[in-house]
C-alpha cells in the first residue's frame, strides 16, 4: 500500500510530472482536502507562541494540507521554535518542493497557466516570486477556468483554476 509519505518521498527523490500527478491526486482525494485551506487558527497559535498546539493543529490538517507551501512553512516555524530543527528543516524542504512543483506545471501565461491544489497556493507562489497581488479575475476559455492576477507591477500571471470548483 502506498502512503502519503511514500508519494511525497517519491516526488522529492524524482521531481516530475510522473511523481507529482499521483501525489496531487491522493491529496485531492483525501477526506479533509479543501481548496480553500484556512490557516487563520494556526496563525493565531503561532502569534501566541503556542508552538506545540500549532504543530498539532497543522498535523490535524494532513493529509488534506500536504504540499501546501503555507502549511509546511508554518509547521517548520512551529517545529523550529519547539527545538525540533531536523523536522523543521524537512518541512522547509517540502514547502520549497511544493513551490517548485507549481512552477513546473507551466509558465504562468494564459496559454500555459500554473496548476495548483488549492487557492492559497496561488498566493504562496506570488509571494515566492515577490509579486504583490492586485486585481484577480476568473476567465473561462476552452472549458477551463483561469485565475488571472494583475500584480502591482503590472505583471499578469495565470493559474488553472478548473479543479478549484
Amino acid at each position: 500500500m502506498t502512503t502519503y509519505a511514500d508519494l511525497v518521498t517519491a516526488y522529492l527523490d524524482d521531481p516530475g510530472a510522473e511523481t507529482l500527478a499521483p501525489l496531487r491526486r491522493a491529496v485531492r482525494n483525501s477526506a479533509n482536502f479543501t481548496v480553500d485551506l484556512d490557516l487563520g487558527g494556526v496563525d493565531k497559535l503561532l502569534a501566541e507562541g503556542a508552538y506545540t498546539e500549532a504543530t498539532t493543529a497543522l498535523r490535524a490538517l494532513m493529509p488534506g494540507a500536504i504540499f501546501s507551501p503555507s502549511a509546511h512553512l508554518r509547521l517548520a516555524t512551529a517545529l523550529e521554535r519547539s527545538g525540533e530543527e531536523r523536522s523543521a528543516a524537512r518541512e522547509r524542504q517540502v514547502a520549497s518542493a511544493a513551490l517548485r512543483s507549481i512552477r513546473s506545471t507551466g509558465d504562468g501565461s494564459e496559454e500555459h497557466p500554473w496548476t495548483v491544489l488549492r487557492i492559497n497556493d496561488e498566493y504562496d507562489l506570488l509571494r515566492a516570486l515577490k509579486k504583490v497581488p492586485g486585481q484577480q479575475e476568473l476567465l473561462e476559455t476552452d472549458g477551463r477556468r483561469i485565475d488571472r492576477h494583475t500584480c502591482a507591477d503590472g505583471t499578469l500571471v495565470h493559474f488553472d483554476a478548473t479543479t478549484l470548483v
